[in-house]
């Protein structure tokens, strides 16, 4: 009897923990800063000339004529280990390269050429560089790289304007330690337990930085019910794929509270 007494006893206190951390940690969300809201970002550096993923010089030029201030690229590693910005698409089919990603010297040998048989300036690190020095307001979102280090080496100037989606937690919490402006989390290493584990982590430890943003497809989000209700739950701020044009982007705000950021493809001169 006492001992099923005890084990009662420890089951209810365990229980009553869980309940008053998760209490917390809904607290601590609700209360602490947002993340910006409303805010656009030319995905793959926005449509040009009707083509996606072209991640050109002209592609986002054109975004920022048009007031966009978050361009996201593409940013792949060459075989020689320097940054550029590219990405495998049917758009640039004419573009054929020996390899993915391409070497640094065959990139820049010719200019990228799209289906619709214009050609675009190829971007590598030196003229994003370039690009976004001469813009001071605008933000780097970065997508395929999350490695801290190589950003660091080959963008440092860039550091405190660079939002960098991240495809594990380690990655998370280094790019967040690292000192740069935001680090969002990839929905593959996205999932209520590690969500609320890192919460927890970040609630006893000043360095275990809080999930602030989620990268997450729209499909992603609509096709799991979990995904919602966590979401919902816990207010978690999102950077949502998949809105084909600033129209589309005022739905998805609308209907959806937690998408503080979409990813355009179409931009239009505001």
């Amino acid at each position: 009897m006492i001992r099923n007494a005890l084990k009662k006893t420890i089951f209810y206190t365990i229980c009553v923990i869980v309940v008053l951390v998760g209490a917390l940690v809904l607290y601590v969300r609700a209360n602490e800063p947002a993340v910006p809201e409303r805010v656009i970002i030319a995905h793959a550096g926005g449509n040009i000339d009707s083509l996606t993923y072209t991640n050109s010089r002209e592609a986002v030029e054109h975004a920022i004529a048009c007031g966009v201030k978050y361009i996201e690229l593409d940013v792949v590693i060459s075989p020689e280990g320097e940054p550029l910005a590219f990405h495998s698409s049917d758009d640039m089919i004419d573009t054929i390269y020996s390899c993915d990603p391409p070497h640094i010297g065959e990139f820049t040998a010719a200019p990228l050429r799209g289906k619709n048989g214009k050609t675009y300036t190829p971007l590598t690190w030196r003229e994003i560089n370039e690009i976004f020095l001469a813009h001071p307001d605008l933000f780097f979102v970065v997508d395929k790289t999350d490695d801290p280090v190589i950003l660091e080496k080959y963008f440092p100037k860039l550091k405190d304007r660079m939002i960098v989606e991240c495809f594990t937690m380690q990655r998370y919490k280094e790019v967040t330690n690292a000192g740069f402006k935001q680090a969002m989390l990839s929905e593959e290493a996205v999932s209520p337990a590690a969500v609320i584990w890192q919460d927890i982590k970040h609630l006893f430890c000043n360095d275990e930085p809080r999930v602030e943003i989620v990268a997450m497809g729209r499909d992603t989000y609509n096709s799991s019910r979990a995904t919602r209700w966590f979401v919902k739950l816990c207010n978690i701020p999102m950077a949502m794929w998949s809105a084909a044009s600033p129209h589309h982007a005022d739905e998805i705000f609308n209907k959806i509270p937690q998408a503080r950021m979409l990813y355009t493809n179409e931009v239009k001169r505001e």
